[in-house]
C-alpha cells in the first residue's frame, strides 16, 4: 500500500504521526509526508520521506497576529467553544491558507503516485479533501484529546471552495476514520466521530541519553517543562516555569528543568535542588520521574500518560485547557487556572500535589495500563491491510478515481 501523510508545518502536530509512518514502512508499505517546504527537514529527520508542496507561509507570524489579544480568561466560561469564537475562527481561516497553498502541487503528485489512503492531523485541512478527490479513505490522526472535532461545523464555509476546485464531494474534516491515541478514561467522545484506538508512541525528535540520566535519582524527581509554542507566540506571561521552580524550592525533591534553549535565560538564582536546565527528550526522562509540571501541550501530556507519570498542568492555550481538564478527570493529575495566579497559591497547590503523589501515581499507572492495552501502530497497519484487501472498514464503498494498476512502481 501507499500512504500519503499531510501535516501542518508544526512539530507537535507531526511528531505523533511518525510512529504510524514507521509501522507502515516496517510492514513493507510506502509513505510520503507532505507539508510546506521549510518543514521538510523536520520530516526527514524522523526517517520519513518529505514532499515539499507549495510556497512557504509564515505560520508563526500569522497566528501570532490572530491570537495577539487572546488570553485564557477570555474563554474560561466557554472554552469548549473557543475554536469557534471570533479570533479562533479567523486563525482557522489562516490555517486553511496553508491547505490552499499546498493544494496544487500535492494534488498533482498524488494523482501520479496514487496513494491507497491519506493520513492527516486535525489542522492539515487539505488531507480529507484530497482523499475525497482521489476516492480513497482519509484517516484523521489525533495528537491528544480531541479538541478539534467541532471545527467541522464550519468546514464548508471555510474550505468548500477548495473542495469544489479539487472535485471532492465534501470537505470531511473528521475523516472517514479517526485514530485516537487516548486510553478510554482520557478520551473525549464526539457522537459524529468514527474512531478507532491506536497506542501513543512517544517521539520527541532527536534524542540522546545524557550521563546524568543513567543513574537513578536519590530523591523524588519532578520535571518542569513548558513546550515551545508560548514562547513562539510571545505569550511570556503564560510561561510559568520559573515560578514553578521557585515554588518547589523547599520541597524534598530533585527538580529537572527540561525546557527549550530559548527559555534558559529566564532561569536565574536557581534553588539548590535544581539539577538540570535545558532540553532533553521527555520519553527518556519521565520513566525516572515522580511527576511533571507543564503547560498542557499535546506531546507532553501524552508522553507523560504513556510513562505513567502524574501531571500538574497550568494550561494557557485552548486545547491545553482541554487536555488539563481531561487529565484531572482521570485522577492522574490536577490542573491550576493560570490567570491571576499568585505565588502563594501556586506554592500551596504544588505542596499538596507533592504530598498526594502516591494517589496520583496509582491513577497514572492505571491510565498507563489502559494505554498499553491499545493496539500498536503495527497492529493498526495490519488492520488496514485486511480492510484494504476485503473492501471493508474505511475502504467500504470506496472507488479510487485512478486506475489501481501502477505499472512497474513498487507496492507493499
Amino acid at each position: 500500500m501507499r500512504a500519503l501523510f499531510i501535516t501542518w508545518p508544526w512539530s507537535s502536530h507531526f511528531y505523533p504521526m511518525a510512529p504510524l509512518g514507521w509501522a507502515l514502512r516496517a510492514a513493507g508499505h510506502e509513505v510520503m509526508v507532505a507539508s510546506q517546504p521549510s518543514f521538510a527537514p523536520t520530516i526527514t529527520g524522523s526517517g520519513l520521506p518529505a514532499l515539499p508542496a507549495g510556497p512557504d507561509l509564515d505560520i508563526v507570524d500569522q497566528l501570532s497576529e490572530m491570537y495577539r489579544d487572546w488570553r485564557p480568561e477570555n474563554d474560561r466560561a466557554t472554552v469548549e467553544n473557543s475554536p469557534h469564537r471570533q479570533n479562533g475562527i479567523v486563525s482557522l481561516y489562516r490555517i486553511a491558507k496553508s491547505a490552499e497553498a499546498m493544494a496544487e502541487e500535492a494534488t498533482e503528485f498524488a494523482r501520479q503516485w496514487r496513494p491507497d489512503f491519506v493520513v492527516f492531523e486535525p489542522m492539515a485541512f487539505l488531507g480529507p479533501i484530497l482523499a475525497g478527490a482521489l476516492g480513497v479513505p482519509s484517516m484523521r490522526l489525533l495528537w491528544a484529546t480531541d479538541s478539534a472535532a467541532k471545527i467541522a461545523r464550519i468546514e464548508d464555509e471555510m474550505l468548500g471552495g477548495l473542495a469544489q476546485r479539487l472535485k471532492a464531494d465534501r470537505v470531511n474534516l473528521l475523516g472517514d476514520l479517526t485514530l485516537d491515541p487516548c486510553p478510554p478514561r482520557l478520551r473525549r467522545v464526539h457522537p459524529k466521530v468514527n474512531s478507532a484506538p491506536m497506542r501513543y508512541i512517544p517521539y520527541n525528535g532527536a534524542a540522546e541519553l545524557p550521563p546524568w540520566l543513567r543513574t537513578p535519582p536519590t530523591r523524588p524527581r519532578i520535571v518542569v517543562s513548558w513546550g515551545g509554542s508560548l514562547y513562539r507566540f510571545g505569550w511570556n506571561e503564560g510561561i510559568l516555569a520559573p515560578r514553578v521552580v521557585r515554588a518547589l524550592a523547599d520541597q524534598d525533591v530533585e527538580v529537572v528543568v527540561a525546557v527549550h534553549e530559548e527559555y534558559r535565560e529566564m532561569f536565574t538564582d536557581l534553588p539548590e535542588n535544581v539539577v538540570h536546565v535545558g532540553p532533553v527528550a521527555l520519553h527518556l526522562l519521565l520513566p525516572s520521574c515522580a511527576a511533571i509540571v507543564h503547560q498542557g501541550g499535546a506531546g507532553t501530556t501524552m508522553t507523560a500518560m504513556s510513562c505513567g507519570t502524574p501531571q500538574f498542568v497550568v494550561p494557557w492555550w485552548p486545547d491545553a485547557i482541554v487536555n488539563a481538564r481531561q487529565v484531572e478527570a482521570t485522577g492522574s493529575g490536577r490542573h491550576l487556572w493560570p490567570v491571576g495566579l499568585e505565588d502563594a497559591t501556586l506554592k500551596e497547590a504544588l505542596s499538596r500535589f507533592v504530598a498526594d503523589l502516591p494517589s496520583y501515581q496509582r491513577a497514572a499507572m492505571r491510565l498507563r495500563d489502559e494505554h498499553v492495552a491499545l493496539p500498536t501502530p503495527a497492529e493498526v497497519v495490519a488492520g488496514f491491510e485486511r480492510d484494504s484487501a476485503a473492501g471493508t472498514g474505511a475502504w467500504a464503498a470506496r472507488k479510487p478515481t485512478f486506475s489501481s494498476s501502477r505499472g512497474s512502481s513498487s507496492r507493499g
